[in-house]
Parts: C-alpha cells; sequence; structure tokens
C-alpha cells in the first residue's frame, strides 16, 4: 500500500502510471468529488443498496456547486432514467 501526500491530479498521474493502462477506482466520495470538479472522473459506478442509512457522507457533496448531468453506459438508452422502488422490512 502507498500513501500520497500531494494534490489529487497528481495522484491521479501517479495512480494512473502505477496502472500501467488498467483502470485506476477511487472509493472516497471527498476525493470523487474534488476528480469530478477538475474534469478526471471518466466513468462513475453506482451500486444502489436496499438500506436507508441514518448518517454518513453525501456522495460527491458539493454545497452550492452546479449538477453535473451523467450519461448511462450501460443499456438500451444512454439518456434513461432508472427507478428503482423497494418496502421497508421491518427490524429484525
Amino acid at each position: 500500500m502507498t500513501f500520497l501526500d500531494c494534490d489529487v491530479a497528481e495522484a491521479v498521474r501517479i495512480g494512473l502510471e502505477a496502472a500501467g493502462g488498467k483502470n485506476l477506482e477511487v472509493f472516497s466520495p471527498t476525493i470523487g468529488r474534488q476528480l469530478l470538479e477538475r474534469g478526471l472522473i471518466d466513468e462513475i459506478d453506482l451500486h444502489i443498496a436496499p438500506v436507508l442509512l441514518g448518517d454518513g457522507i453525501r456522495l460527491y457533496d458539493s454545497p452550492g456547486g452546479s449538477p453535473v448531468r451523467l450519461e448511462l453506459l450501460i443499456g438500451a438508452d444512454p439518456a434513461a432514467e432508472v427507478d428503482v422502488r423497494y418496502r421497508p422490512l421491518a427490524a429484525g
């Protein structure tokens, strides 16, 4: 494991070099938001889990920031919206 103490753009450059042509994945919403603002994100994978958290960090939180439009990469219609519906389960 390597820890970096530099700007996120420099960390991406170092990570991509180390990846040798493979994907560089980011699992931090705060770093992801910074990379998104700098135009350094190629794709975003969202995995929806059927649970509501009472506390936590918002995904790519940016108070006062501009909306970021996304294009669906998997599916028949790249502009489609995805709707899911869940029912709360009883505790226990």
